[in-house]
């Protein structure tokens, strides 16, 4: 007896097919969302900076030097940077983010202007609490 105008195991395979097709999509989709991480505007090296579409060796070079006078705060800062305007950032905006300052100024690093020499306004060691 028929019920529609499939039925039986034509369209049990229907179904089967439909399922694999949607949990492709849904994989595959993932997965591309996954492949592409976003670029940290404050500690990404300049190779980095460069996969960025848009971004090439000066601009990139840029990017470096604002971040090394003053790391970004947010993202929207990026269109301070000489060479990059709104309509580059409106491409860029969704594929970097901005965490804290880069590693070598939180941690005082050798390569930091005025670490350890106490012209960087900071003591040598900081007294210990209790």
């Amino acid at each position: 007896m028929k019920h529609g105008w499939m039925s039986g195991r034509r369209a049990q395979s229907v179904w089967q097919v439909a399922v694999a097709m949607l949990l492709s999509v849904l994989i595959i989709g993932g997965a591309g969302a996954a492949e592409e991480p976003r670029v940290d505007l404050n500690t990404a090296t300049t190779a980095e900076l460069e996969s960025l579409p848009g971004v090439g060796p000066a601009k990139a070079q840029a990017i470096v030097a604002h971040r090394d006078v003053a790391p970004f705060k947010n993202a929207d800062e990026l269109v301070e940077v000489k060479g990059i305007g709104e309509k580059l950032y409106a491409q860029l905006k969704d594929r970097v983010t901005v965490s804290g300052a880069p590693a070598a100024r939180k941690q005082g690093g050798a390569g930091e202007v005025g670490a350890g020499d106490g012209k960087g306004g900071r003591a040598a060691a900081a007294p210990a609490r209790p």
